[in-house]
This record gives structure tokens, sequence and C-alpha cells, in this order.
């Protein structure tokens, strides 16, 4: 009877000691590797989105490789490419890298919503003559509704017959107008007979 309890508490012990380590292990593992949270709440491929006016009519396009929008209401978006409509026409385009719709807005602002693009931002427009107009920068703030642009980063435009660079812009589509702020330089040709 006492081989059998010299046999029987080694085994307890090791039983025993199995066990405990077994459980602090499994325990370790858990805090290692904490629960994984998702911070966006929707994520769409290959979208194409129409926005219109108070009358129905079509405002502005808005197409992207992807848009993810995040918990906090921003939407992110790869390889955005805006359409600006004026009177029915499709009148500017703008590609980028990357957007930004920004979150956090009240109900008044939501309709003035601002989408802020990086990374080899391109404007570009055809006039009625076919003539090219293309705005290049690496930031560009654009309102679609009110279809005004803002930059503080380094900016070039270029016509057929004009080459202007700047820091910082601001340009009206609606009026065709653009306003350059500092450190201004341009480069006019005269345009062939």
């Amino acid at each position: 009877m006492q081989r059998i309890t010299y046999l029987l508490i080694p085994g307890l012990i090791a039983i025993a000691l199995f066990i405990a380590i077994s459980s602090y292990d499994s325990v370790s593992q858990d805090e290692a590797s904490p629960l994984i949270t998702l911070d966006y709440n929707a994520f769409s491929e290959g979208i194409n989105t129409v926005l219109y006016d108070s009358n129905g009519v079509i405002n502005y396009t808005l197409r992207a490789e992807s848009q993810t929008n995040f918990n906090d209401d921003h939407t992110e978006l790869e390889r955005p490419f805006i359409r600006l409509f004026q009177d029915g026409e499709s009148r500017w385009n703008i590609a980028a890298n990357s957007g930004r719709i920004s979150a956090d807005l009240t109900e008044d602002e939501l309709e003035d919503r601002k989408i802020e693009l990086t990374g080899n931002v391109e404007v570009f427009s055809l006039d009625e003559y076919g003539n090219r107009t293309v705005m290049s920068t690496e930031y560009l703030e654009v309102d679609p509704q009110n279809e005004t642009l803002e930059t503080d980063q380094p900016v070039t435009l270029v016509t057929s017959n004009l080459k202007q660079s700047s820091i910082g812009m601001f340009a009206d589509l609606k009026i065709d107008e653009i306003i350059f702020h500092r450190d201004i330089r341009g480069f006019y040709e005269k345009a062939p007979n």
C-alpha cells in the first residue's frame, strides 16, 4: 500500500502542475493577443455616386476604386474621380490618388461637405473649342456643391498658351476665376494664327 502511495502522490503532483501550467499558458496567450475591433462600418469597391442639386439636375459625380466609411463618420477614397457639371454638361474633371470626406458636420454643413484630395491631384477641362486646361497640385480641397477649389500647396496651371505656378490658389469654377496667392510665376505664348 505504501508503494502505491509513493507512486500516487508524485503522479497527482505532476497532474496538478500540468493543469496549472496549461491554464497559465492560455491566460497569457489571451492577454498577448487583444480582441481585434474594426474602426470602420462600411467598405465598398468600384463606387459611382451621382449627386443632384435642388432642381434635380446632376451637380457632380464621384467615382472611386474603393470607399471606406469609418465609425467616426469620415470617409476615405482610393483613386477618386470627380466630374462637375454645369447646365447639365460635364465641365471639369478632378482625379487624385486618395481623398477624404470629413466628419462631425451639422445638418446645414452636410450639403457643403468638402472633399480633401491628396497625391497627384489633377483638375482638367476642355472648352467649347477643344482647348485643354490642366491644373495640378499635391493637395486640393474641393467644394463640389459650390464648385470651388482651394489649396495652400504649390500649384501649376497649364493651357495651350499659358503656364502659371504659385504657392496656394483659390478657384471658383462657376465663373472661371482663379486667384493665385504668392510666389506667382507665369509664361505666356502668343497663340499661332
